[in-house]
């Protein structure tokens, strides 16, 4: 699970695939799958909350990486 937050709100996106480095055992994602996320982000979080809405409130968002 990776947690993105922009201003008020915290995205929680789901089911990254992730490769394991086979040297060390720390997990990560490749550059094509961090663009990805990276959009899935940008078009989840624009015009799906409302700032103004959301003064001293959190909203939580949570979408799956498919």
């Amino acid at each position: 699970m990776l947690p993105i937050e922009r201003g008020n709100a915290i995205l929680l996106i789901t089911d990254i695939p992730a490769r394991v480095c086979e040297n060390c055992g720390e997990t990560y994602i490749d550059e094509e799958t961090a663009q990805e996320v990276q959009d899935l982000a940008n078009e989840t979080l624009n015009g799906e909350v409302s700032y103004a809405k959301a003064r001293g409130k959190r909203e939580v968002l949570i979408t799956a990486f498919e």
